[in-house]
Formats: C-alpha cells, sequence, structure tokens
C-alpha cells in the first residue's frame, strides 16, 4: 500500500506541474483559467481529473496502508518513529487536499475553505479563539486563520495566493523531505529486522 500511495503522490507532481502551466493564482483569473483547462487546453479535463482522482486515491491508500501497519503492530519498537512519521505524512496529505481545493475559485471551494479556516480560529494556542489563546496574547491579525488567509476574509487576493504557494511549493517540499526520512527508516528498520 505504501508503493501504490506514492505512485499516486508521483501522477499528483506531474498532473500538477501540468496544470499549474495554465493557471494563475488571482481571484480575476482562477475561475476562468480551470474552465478553460476543461474545456480549452487539450486533454485539459482528463489531466485535471487525473489529478483530482488520484488526491483521492492517494488519502484511500494512505489509510488503508496506516491501517495495515497498526494491525500488523509494525508501529511498534524500532519502528515508533517512522509511526510518527507517517501519521505527519497523513496529516501534511489532507492539508495539501485543503489549500487545492480553493484553487479553483468557485463556490464550492470558497465556502469550504470559509468553513476551514474558521475551524482554524479555534485551534488551541495559535487561534484566536481557542482555548490558552488570550494566555499567549493571539488576536485576530495575528492568529493560525490570518496566517492561512493573509487577512481576515476569504476572498482577498493574499488568500488564493496564500493557498496556492502552499499547495505547489511549501507543502509539497515538506512531505518530500518527511517521505525522504520515511524511506530511509524503512531501509534502516528493515535492516535491523534482518538476523546476522
Amino acid at each position: 500500500m505504501g508503493g501504490l500511495t506514492f505512485l499516486f503522490f508521483l501522477i499528483l507532481v506531474v498532473t500538477g506541474a501540468l496544470l499549474a502551466l495554465y493557471y494563475r493564482p488571482t481571484p480575476e483569473h482562477a475561475y476562468n483559467d480551470v474552465r478553460d483547462i476543461i474545456f480549452v487546453v487539450p486533454f485539459g479535463s482528463f489531466i485535471r481529473n487525473l489529478h483530482r482522482w488520484s488526491a483521492h486515491a492517494m488519502l484511500i491508500c494512505l489509510y488503508l496502508h496506516l491501517l495495515r501497519v497498526f494491525l500488523t503492530g509494525s508501529y511498534k519498537p524500532p519502528r515508533e518513529f517512522n509511526w510518527v512519521v507517517g501519521v505527519l505524512l497523513l496529516l501534511l496529505t489532507h492539508f495539501l487536499a485543503f489549500t487545492g481545493y480553493l484553487l479553483t475559485w468557485d463556490r464550492a471551494g470558497y465556502w469550504a475553505f470559509t468553513v476551514g479556516t474558521d475551524m482554524a480560529k479555534s485551534a488551541p494556542l495559535i487561534g484566536s479563539e481557542g482555548p490558552l489563546s488570550q494566555a499567549v496574547g493571539v488576536t485576530q491579525s495575528n492568529d493560525l486563520r490570518y496566517l492561512l488567509l493573509g487577512g481576515t476574509e476569504v476572498n482577498q487576493p493574499a488568500s488564493l495566493l496564500r493557498s496556492y504557494a502552499l499547495h505547489c511549493f511549501i507543502l509539497p517540499l515538506i512531505l518530500v523531505i518527511l517521505l525522504g526520512v520515511h524511506f530511509w527508516r524503512v531501509r534502516k528498520d528493515n535492516k535491523l529486522d534482518r538476523p546476522l
């Protein structure tokens, strides 16, 4: 399952790079660019759907992979560090899907992003409405929601640009680093299991 998850990640990288050739992350152009990708660009609809369905398949395979690791007890010593890395990869994959959802700049993406960033306001310590936020001095202008949006509202240009930067550059870079650590630990842990 882990290898299949990685295969879907590679498909996402390639199709995402192809989609980025025809996409401008500005509120004036984003929705029309997505429509052009679907209706004008040769094979654009296929590439976009392949990107979308590969994202869904990657999440499903990732859950199945984690379930297999859990049920077989492969998270126990000496593999507990790799289990933590795997859970971080799961969270990062969800966050990648979340940031990608806004990029269509349609009503569904807008409202999903609005609800998600409103939930970020309630995060402990880092959300302006979360527990202990007043104790650490977190306000509406310096909480997690403000960081994600670049302001206090979803409908500003900074929101789309930040989502694009997170989705296309920052989160994939972190994911590749964590994947490298994950693969290295799998290889190292497998050597520990072999008899001398």
